[in-house]
């Protein structure tokens, strides 16, 4: 019993004497001018370098209307509408634009039940540019813009056959969007 309190004793001393024991630090010198202190030479200017980088990847914010709804020309059984195509902060690879093209799931068919109308797109609302079933509705550059700086590309739509029977006629529009060459 008695050497255990001699053991912790002389544990805690060992303690206590390295806490007491003065703390030294290295650090590295890059050399540069020299002075001369107590005969030994000392850098008075240190140097280091870093790189700052980073990678930006292509990147855009583009937006497509949900829906758009067709509605009848003065009373003449075709039916049209429109909407807009939105892209901000275009971020692209140099030398490249942003394609953006549509495919209509049926060919440009409305359907509803068994009975169909046909219809066109078009970039104007003149259908002077219409847009074929895969084909390109316009392009976006790359910009430098913020979410209020939108670029837009319209987008027009027209039945080619007058209405005969009623219904609900829809047909599902995909837009694709993708890097090309300039």
């Amino acid at each position: 019993m008695k050497n255990k309190k001699v053991v912790r004793t002389l544990t805690a001393m060992a303690l206590i004497a390295t806490m007491a024991a003065p703390m030294t630090a290295f650090a590295a010198i890059t050399p540069g001018d020299k002075s001369t202190v107590s005969g030994a030479e000392v850098s008075n200017e240190q140097t280091g370098e870093t790189t700052v980088k980073f990678e930006a990847e292509a990147m855009y914010v583009v937006t497509i209307p949900a829906t758009i709804d067709l509605k009848e020309v003065d009373s003449t059984a075709i039916y049209s509408g429109s909407g807009s195509i939105t892209a901000n902060r275009v971020h692209l690879n140099e030398g490249k634009k942003l394609q953006v093209t549509l495919k209509s799931d049926s060919n440009f068919e409305l359907t509803a039940g068994g009975n169909t109308l046909t219809y066109t797109a078009a970039k104007d609302d003149g259908f002077t540019q219409t847009i074929a079933n895969e084909g390109v509705v316009g392009y976006f550059e790359a910009n430098a813009g913020t979410m209020a700086d939108d670029a837009s590309l319209p987008i027009y739509f027209k039945t080619t056959d007058e209405l005969t029977f009623a219904g609900n006629y829809s047909d599902t529009v995909t837009f694709s969007f993708k890097e090309v060459d300039i």
